[in-house]
């Protein structure tokens, strides 16, 4: 009967399931890496129209209200406003231009958790009957044979049970981009082409 709980324990493969987790880890670290690579060409390659700026021009507009009239029998006017919108030439812009930056993944705080139950129980049942039997003459000393007959039964029942379940748990966490992975971005001001300015997500 198997009872040693130690080995048990020494049986669990712990090597090869850190191997087959890190393993995994690896391949789906690297197939995320490649995603987000070629989303940053993807956004590179995708363009929209840029509408640099709007313009809205607040211009003085009087009216008058029709039936109201002052003491005097005048108009009442009233001031008021209007708003002219002038909207700049729109130009094609890509994707990572306007900012929208692809994000990267990482696996962190991997964790194995495994757990075993072992249960062992015995039950032991014991019995002894005894029959006597008395032949021949029964009177006071006088002669006979007298039988005894034992019946003993003894039974054991041992039960061992060995349950055990495992599970792996990863966090996947977000990274900005790698600088060396986004291009860098030169602005230069065409009425000052001294002024340059130079910035990367």
């Amino acid at each position: 009967m198997p009872t040693n709980v130690g080995a048990e324990l020494a049986s669990v493969p712990f090597g090869q399931m850190i191997y087959d987790m890190a393993s995994a880890i690896a391949r789906s670290q690297v197939a995320l890496d490649q995603a987000s690579i070629q989303l940053v060409k993807v956004l590179a390659g995708s363009y929209i129209d840029y509408v640099p700026d709007v313009t809205e021009v607040l211009l003085p507009h009087t009216q008058t209200i029709p039936g109201v009239n002052d003491s005097q029998g005048n108009p009442v006017t009233v001031t008021g406003v209007t708003v002219s919108g002038i909207v700049g030439e729109s130009f094609p812009l890509s994707l990572l231009q306007a900012g929208v930056n692809p994000t990267f993944y990482a696996f962190t705080n991997s964790q194995i958790v495994v757990k075993l139950a072992i249960t062992s129980t015995t039950d032991v049942s014991a019995s002894v009957s005894t029959d006597t039997t008395l032949s021949g003459q029964q009177r006071w000393f006088g002669g006979g044979a007298l039988a005894t007959h034992v019946n003993a039964t003894y039974a054991a029942k041992y039960s061992y049970s060995v349950d055990g379940s495992s599970s792996l748990q990863t966090t996947l966490a977000t990274l900005p981009p790698p600088k060396n992975v986004m291009p860098r971005f030169f602005l230069v001001n065409a009425m000052n082409p001294n002024s340059v300015q130079i910035t990367q997500s």
